[in-house]
């Protein structure tokens, strides 16, 4: 089989998957993703955000950024119009399946809410792809990661099965990424604004971005024009849920208010992390350890390790460091930070899986990461139900140990990270 025949078996094969899994599973988020959408048609974008009160909203208050709400309106006339399409053709065609309006309106939306995730892991996964070939020329290698995305677990079980759209996230920041490896400037501002105006997670990201961007030493004018172009496509995507002279001002106390901080204010929100092993309960990150408050002491040892990781980087800058920099900042953000969610160490695995391709010793640490991060999106979920391995989750023991497997093998990546030749 030719190199294209496979990459298109592999391809088609993770499309069959995803598909095949859409309706394995209903999370409670999707119930929040299809009423923000439904609601923002109804009501209109202007002034969509409203009320923070929860009880104004028939699930929870909107806590996405604009982006996100876009796509899901979107979708909820996606929605609309084939459900519109679809009695016409019932009404007018006996031999059109009148069943198809049935399944349209019960799970139409839930098919519509998975499909951003499932095209973004198949795109990064061609990102990947293409990455390797155009470092290595090894199209095997290529294949391999690209298949190893497309099937590790917990891409298909965040995408197909629960419906989250980190992949959606990581795939704008991506390109920006690699935008900026390529030394344009431009594209990057832009792709990663798109990913912050979607979703925060790659927030963390950000210094070390600008970091590599400044020792690029652009000219002044390649600042400003990418400037520009952020601050253009942050007011495309804004001016609909805000059309007022205020904007900025409105978009910043958005974030500042109700998107950043999240809606659960413990100290680890299902996070199988460092603050696990401290206090697994509803315990509020304001609590006071040794003079600070925990969210504190969490943004100190994240922001000590990004200047570490700063310092390292800048003394040789290529595109394996910083790869390994993003990873590092990933899983350092997602052990230390409070009121971390057990998604948000997806961002570590874009980097990690492309670094499969350069560094041999990361496979072992690569499959422990992915494990004990499947088994956290599995607890509380329980879908589909494995009635042992919830039983064992029933011994608080179990993921205290993941927790302390994620802080060992954190230790294990900076160790070898500090001694290789990168």
């Amino acid at each position: 089989m030719g190199r294209t025949k496979t990459l298109i078996f592999i391809f088609l094969a993770a499309l069959i998957l995803r598909l095949s899994l859409v309706f394995v599973a209903y999370h409670g988020d999707l119930n929040n993703n299809i009423s923000w959408g439904t609601l923002a048609v109804e009501r209109g974008l202007s002034g969509f955000y409203g009320s923070p009160d929860a009880n104004d909203w028939p699930y929870s208050a909107p806590n996405q950024p604009p982006l996100t709400i876009l796509l899901l309106a979107g979708f909820r006339v996606v929605w609309i119009g084939i459900e519109n399409i679809s009695w016409w053709f019932n009404n007018n065609f006996p031999l059109f399946p009148s069943q198809f309006i049935w399944f349209w309106e019960s799970k139409g939306m839930i098919l519509l809410m998975k499909l951003p995730s499932t095209v973004a892991d198949l795109g990064i996964a061609a990102m990947i792809y293409h990455y390797i070939v155009q470092k290595k020329k090894d199209y095997t290698l290529a294949l391999i990661l690209s298949f190893v995305w497309l099937f590790n677990p917990i891409t298909w079980y965040n995408s197909a099965i629960w419906g989250q759209t980190d992949s959606v996230v990581n795939l704008l920041g991506l390109i920006g990424i690699w935008a900026l490896l390529n030394k344009n400037l431009i594209k990057f501002a832009i792709f990663f604004t798109l990913s912050l105006l979607f979703k925060g997670s790659l927030t963390i990201f950000i210094p070390i971005l600008i970091f590599i961007a400044y020792k690029q030493r652009y000219p002044f004018n390649r600042w400003l024009h990418a400037t520009f172009y952020m601050l253009l496509a942050t007011f495309l995507i804004s001016i609909w849920f805000h059309p007022q002279i205020d904007l900025p001002f409105w978009l910043i106390n958005l974030y500042k208010e109700r998107i950043l901080p999240g809606e659960i204010g413990y100290l680890t929100a299902n996070a199988f992390n460092f603050w696990w092993l401290v206090d697994s309960g509803k315990t509020l990150d304001s609590t006071v350890y040794f003079g600070l408050q925990a969210r504190l002491w969490g943004f100190v040892a994240v922001l000590t390790g990004i200047i570490l990781v700063m310092i390292w980087l800048k003394h040789k800058i290529n595109d394996k460091r910083i790869f390994a920099s993003l990873l590092i900042v990933s899983f350092l953000s997602f052990l230390f930070l409070t009121r971390i969610h057990e998604r948000y160490l997806y961002p570590f695995f874009p980097p990690a899986t492309i670094l499969l391709g350069f560094i041999p010793y990361l496979w072992i640490p690569y499959a422990v990461v992915s494990l004990t991060h499947l088994l956290n999106l599995y607890h509380l979920f329980w879908a589909p139900s494995l009635k042992p391995l919830e039983l064992s989750f029933m011994n608080p023991a179990l993921p205290q140990i993941l927790s302390l497997v994620n802080i060992l093998t954190f230790v294990y990546l900076l160790r070898h990270f500090r001694s290789s030749k990168l």
